[in-house]
């Protein structure tokens, strides 16, 4: 892909080149000497994508940490020291939550970072930013669980007007001033159910015990890597890509040897793979799709242009859900329709289309 040297998207290609697996090291090293890098750009975009410490690693499992500038090398030491001593203590929270769920007969997984951290896939505990502990649960066990948990020096948050008046994925966020992380209690891993794929029951009765604690099978792990971007992070309304699920799966894909099957076929799979080819050769097996790849392009040059599509679908999402699904709630309910006219800017974002 022909990039202009100092771009947005020239510093995206060198942290994918840092991320990847089958990429040339000695492309990337002759790039690092170069002095194409704006390094105050790279330390920007990787923190925004969330994988500054997962560069770290990369470049220090790749010998290539002389090629940055020194400082910039003492203070990534030192912020994946701290992610890495932070994921450390984590690990012994997820643990004991782990117990308490067994000593219940809860039925449960860990999902997501907290998995992948439970099943020691990453060579280096700091590469992974992990922010919250997320738990599926049995349905039938979710008000158990949570009060459960809040025995055990936790405490609910308010519930936002979705949580308050509509089905939701997880219950309230749960907090501690005792532990490091905050909790997640699910029923369900996406916000909408898609084409059958991680069905809550299959991913209970699949699940696997590592060092007493229950996690999803490799596959499900694969498939929630994806579909948690793209559905419930609107990576695919939006046409979007993250670095940080990308590495998750390129990590599962080479732990595991995970086939990628006619399941991956739909749309959910197919932009995500189309995208992230873009700057992953690791992935230059799958099909493009041309168009979704140029608006992801368009967007990605033109900032203005992207704020402006994206704000005209997040009004399309908004009206969408008044007249479906939650047509009747806004009809019948007067103290709904207030709090949703109160958090309209929230929702559609305004603020979106102004400068930053």
């Amino acid at each position: 892909m022909s990039v202009q040297k100092n771009s947005y998207k020239y510093t995206l290609q060198v942290i994918a080149d840092i991320l990847g697996f089958e990429n040339s090291i000695e492309a990337l090293q002759y790039k690092m000497t170069s002095n194409a890098i704006d390094w105050e750009k790279f330390v920007f975009i990787a923190s925004d994508y969330l994988v500054l410490t997962t560069c770290y690693c990369k470049l220090k499992q790749k010998n290539l940490l002389a090629y940055i500038p020194e400082e910039l090398a003492l203070y990534l030491e030192e912020i994946t020291t701290i992610n890495r001593n932070r994921n450390e203590t984590l690990k012994d929270e997820i643990s004991q939550i782990s117990k308490i769920l067994r000593t219940n007969k809860i039925d449960h997984v860990f999902l997501k970072g907290s998995a992948l951290l439970v099943k020691n896939y990453y060579e280096d505990l700091g590469e992974r930013m992990l922010g919250d502990i997320d738990i599926l649960v049995d349905e039938t066990k979710m008000e158990t669980t949570y009060q459960l948990l809040i025995d055990n020096n936790y405490i609910g948050t308010a519930q936002g007007i979705s949580s308050r008046y509509f089905d939701h994925k997880h219950l309230p966020r749960l907090q501690s001033d005792v532990n490091l992380a905050a909790v997640e209690v699910h029923k369900k891993v996406l916000s909408k159910t898609y084409k059958g794929i991680l069905n809550t029951n299959k991913i209970l009765d699949t699940k696997e015990s590592v060092q007493d604690i229950y996690v999803p099978s490799d596959k499900h792990l694969l498939f929630h890597s994806i579909l948690n971007f793209q559905a419930n992070d609107s990576g695919y309304m939006y046409s979007k890509i993250s670095f940080k699920s990308i590495y998750d799966l390129l990590i599962l894909k080479r732990k595991t040897n995970l086939e990628f099957d006619d399941t991956f076929k739909p749309a959910y799979f197919k932009n995500y793979f189309s995208i992230a080819k873009l700057f992953f050769s690791d992935l230059n097996s799958f099909e493009s799709n041309a168009f979704i790849n140029n608006l992801f392009l368009i967007k990605l040059k033109h900032p203005f242009l992207r704020k402006f599509i994206d704000y005209v679908l997040r009004n399309f999402q908004f009206i969408k859900a008044l007249f479906t699904s939650r047509i009747w709630a806004f009809i019948n309910n007067k103290r709904y329709r207030k709090d949703l006219f109160k958090d309209y800017k929230r929702i559609i974002g305004f603020s979106g289309l102004k400068k930053s």
